[in-house]
């Protein structure tokens, strides 16, 4: 870069400890940030400011660091995705810079900001701005565009800006949903703008997983849809109330935002024209939350699309909420025929239906909402064979009350589900569950009260006494160590079970995948 580039940094942070997931998290890139850049960076032209990414997933927090250090004097902003897992890497990154360039502005942003937004502003004064939710890329954009051309509104009303006034007053404003249909389509060749980032990025997911060694597939992460069904309703201090309880997804002031058909075509030629043929749909539940879109989509394929003789077409995957297979036939087999999805992230989670239930996953309305909420993974499991596609499937080991029974019961239908379809499986996701800022498992350890009075509805134990002795810490703290959370949720909401046996039931799902050929984790 030429001596005389200022930059502004967009940076996710290697996790500073991550034993809730065996997701591999360095296959792909940080799509949040890609969209802030290629938003930003028309805005930047002429003003001598580079926006440049930065990913420790890939090349360690250290290699980051020599880049701060190095180019200290030259960097004018530093803006992180921070996730629980990765905050305090965050934090220490941006410290470092200020220790060094006082005048650097820090900005944070995405889930973990959000849930603890009032408390990150108050604890970290390194954190000079963030951005609250999902809805902020206009936002963003004209607050960097004019804080950096001297021209920052007064009223500082750039939506989803969270701020402090001069009496160190902090303010939040809302997001604007509005604005999801004018986002720039997306420059992946930003994620190469400092260091090589994209190759590393392939190559993990040949690496990981074997069909897309054997197929040559280059996947990326696109975005045609945002929300989930499980957002809508009640919510409490912002939680959805029919969330999962391990979701730890902030949802906006919509709980579905969907483009057009024509439009989500656009967004996945674009990624095609830019080299990649296997796309990794990251909307959450797909056939039920973005039904209406999809089939518009089946129905309309776009003549680049058709032109490409069958077998050259381009591939999806996504997320589905098993019950939408279940209750209505007919979606899978557009997804599949009409899409050329082949790979379904479905949650089989707790694999009884106890355990599915006290995690909130059960449907929460329309047909199918009475059955048994395995019943509904049974039945994808076995749409998804038929059809001869893969299935990942997301697995929490742990939940409130769990019991010991409970657990072996989980891991033998676990074990006769995988013998019985061991090819299906493209890979097992698997861990603890987390209790992190932003769910309905993070409110058990802020309100033991909430947590007894939620386990007691399935006859189930909590330690009351333990949570009370842990509430004022997870009431205040924002820098959170994702292992002790496992272990105070452990002894606070699962007393009947130990650290020891959980570790055992991980090594135990292990050695079944491994036995299988089954990859652990995924990048899921």
């Amino acid at each position: 870069m030429a001596e005389d580039v200022r930059y502004i940094l967009f940076i996710n942070a290697n996790d500073t400890s991550r034993h809730t997931s065996s997701a591999n998290t360095s296959i792909y890139p940080n799509l949040g940030l890609l969209t802030l850049m290629s938003s930003l960076r028309p805005r930047l032209e002429g003003t001598g400011l580079h926006a440049g990414y930065l990913d420790g997933t890939v090349h360690g927090n250290p290699a980051l660091e020599e880049f701060i250090d190095a180019h200290a004097d030259r960097i004018q902003a530093l803006c992180f995705s921070v996730l629980t897992a990765n905050y305090g890497a965050s934090v220490a990154m941006a410290q470092r810079a200020k220790r060094i360039n006082p005048q650097a502005l820090v900005v944070f942003g995405n889930d973990h900001f959000s849930a603890l937004y009032d408390r990150v502003m108050a604890n970290q004064p390194v954190v000079d701005v963030g951005f609250y939710g999902n809805d902020v890329v206009e936002g963003f954009t004209g607050f960097m565009a004019d804080r950096f051309t001297g021209a920052l509104r007064p009223a500082m009303d750039y939506a989803g800006l969270v701020y402090r006034d001069a009496s160190g007053t902090v303010h939040r404003n809302p997001e604007n949903p509005a604005e999801y249909g004018r986002l720039p389509l997306v420059d992946y060749s930003l994620a190469d703008s400092l260091m090589p980032h994209e190759k590393h990025y392939l190559d993990g997911q040949q690496q990981v997983y074997f069909f897309m060694r054997d197929r040559e597939l280059r996947s990326q992460v696109v975005d045609i849809g945002r929300g989930c069904v499980k957002f809508a309703g009640e919510r409490l201090e912002g939680v959805p109330l029919n969330a999962c309880d391990f979701c730890g997804i902030v949802p906006g002031v919509r709980e579905i935002i969907a483009p057009e058909a024509e439009r989500a075509w656009a967004i996945l030629e674009n990624a095609y024209r830019q080299g990649f043929n296997y796309f990794y749909i990251t909307a959450d539940e797909l056939p039920l939350t973005l039904w209406r879109m999809l089939r518009s989509m089946a129905a309309q394929p776009p003549d680049w699309f058709l032109a490409l003789p069958e077998p050259d077409r381009p591939k999806m995957f996504g997320y589905a909420r098993a019950e939408a297979f279940a209750t209505g036939a007919d979606r899978i087999d557009t997804l599949v025929n009409g899409l050329g999805l082949d790979h379904f992230f479905i949650g089989f989670d707790g694999l009884s239906d106890v355990s599915l239930r006290v995690m909130n996953k059960q449907p929460i309305g329309g047909r199918g909402r009475n059955h048994a909420p395995m019943d509904h993974n049974l039945r994808a499991l076995e749409g998804v064979i038929h059809r001869g596609g893969m299935i990942t499937a997301g697995l929490v080991v742990t939940h409130l009350g769990i019991t010991p029974e409970i657990m072996a019961a989980n891991h033998a239908a676990l074990t006769r589900i995988v013998e019985n379809h061991p090819k299906t499986f493209a890979a097992l996701d698997f861990g603890p569950l987390c209790p992190i800022p932003g769910s309905q498992s993070y409110r058990y350890l802020t309100h033991p009260e909430y947590a007894q009075a939620r386990a007691g509805e399935f006859g189930l134990r909590v330690d009351r006494d333990y949570l009370e002795s842990r509430k004022n810490f997870y009431r205040t703290a924002d820098e959170l160590d994702m292992d002790e959370m496992i272990r105070d949720f452990v002894a606070g909401c699962c007393p009947d079970i130990t650290m020891d046996l959980v570790d055992e039931y991980i090594d135990k799902m292990g050695a079944l995948a491994t036995t299988h050929d089954i990859v652990i984790g995924g990048g899921v």
